[in-house]
């Protein structure tokens, strides 16, 4: 039994993951400001710690009473396309929380550290996008995900901690935030179609993506923390590739409204996951299996008020949608 950290543990992926570090028998602790989670993904018996990761103070204390020889950091505002309009908040969320994490988790001797990063590291990179490839991100969140990857390398180096990253891709599924405007594709137009709006697409539908089912990530994210792969970087997810069209269709999405294709976004994000077959092992659900049970658990929530977050920089390349 390993004593175990899950920054922003309850938000998506996160709590999904310490579910499964509980259920293997770990003293795992989730710690999240509820700015994007909510106390409801967690089990009640879940030990919970409600903290913000830029608070140096309150972190530093709370790894120096944990004691946690892993920290899975997911902390994080993964809005992309925000992030260029929101860059003070995005890199604060990303690189600030992340650097803070890391400083107490060196001084009160934390084993192992496992960052969740992102495909968007790659930008448009040939495909499929391999971990050798030199990353050339479109967005200020894709950028500050390199710069976390890079400091962890060097850190490592100097401090003698291992670390795991893990860069998952277009994940879905139950516990999804709902409310969020911004991001996951998934669930914003399930929201939509509960809220008796039109789905919106940016572009024309020719996007390309592979939607990965949230318990087919989290068994491999969950062996980066154990298995003998220090210093090493996972593309983690589905090799399926759909249009957003497709997609759409496959939702059972009726009216669609088409906007214009936003800023700096990638137009195809399709990895390669022959490191993470190879150590880790992924179990791929059919689209239609995971969108069916992401549906009933939807359906369940209701239709939700999406909540919009301050825009830094007003634009008119802003996308309309995301004002309320």
């Amino acid at each position: 039994m390993s004593r175990v950290l899950v920054t922003g543990g309850a938000g998506f992926i996160a709590s999904h993951l310490v579910d499964k570090l509980i259920l293997e028998g770990h003293e795992a602790t989730a710690l999240d400001d509820l700015s994007g989670g909510t106390r409801d993904n967690l089990d009640r018996g879940v030990y919970f710690m409600q903290e913000d990761c830029r608070n140096f103070a309150d972190i530093d204390r709370v790894i120096r009473y944990l004691q946690p020889e892993i920290v899975y950091h997911l902390a994080a505002n993964a809005a992309e396309g925000k992030s260029l309009y929101s860059p003070i908040d995005i890199t604060s969320r990303n690189y600030d929380a992340f650097i803070k994490v890391l400083t107490a988790f060196i001084r009160h001797g934390g084993k192992r550290f496992v960052f969740t990063s992102s495909i968007a590291v790659y930008g448009e990179l040939q495909t499929p996008f391999k971990e050798t490839d030199d990353p050339e991100p479109e967005d200020l969140y894709g950028i500050s995900k390199l710069a976390i990857e890079q400091s962890l390398k060097v850190m490592s180096k100097v401090h003698g901690f291992e670390y795991v990253i893990a860069r998952p891709h277009n994940v879905y599924g139950p516990r999804q935030n709902m409310r969020d405007p911004y991001r996951n594709v998934v669930t914003i137009w399930m929201n939509n179609i509960l809220r008796g709006e039109p789905i919106t697409i940016y572009g024309d539908g020719s996007m390309k993506r592979c939607f990965s089912y949230i318990d087919d990530v989290v068994d491999p994210l969950y062996k980066c923390g154990f298995d003998d792969v220090a210093g090493m970087t996972f593309n983690i997810g589905s090799s399926n590739v759909y249009s957003l069209s497709s997609l759409a269709d496959v939702l059972g999405a009726g009216e669609r409204v088409y906007l214009p294709k936003r800023e700096q976004e990638v137009q195809e994000a399709i990895a390669d996951h022959a490191l993470c077959n190879k150590h880790l092992g992924y179990n791929e659900t059919y689209l239609g299996d995971g969108i069916a049970t992401t549906w009933k658990w939807a359906k369940k929530q209701g239709p939700q008020d999406p909540i919009y977050t301050p825009i830094e920089i007003d634009s008119k390349k802003l996308p309309k949608n995301w004002l309320p």
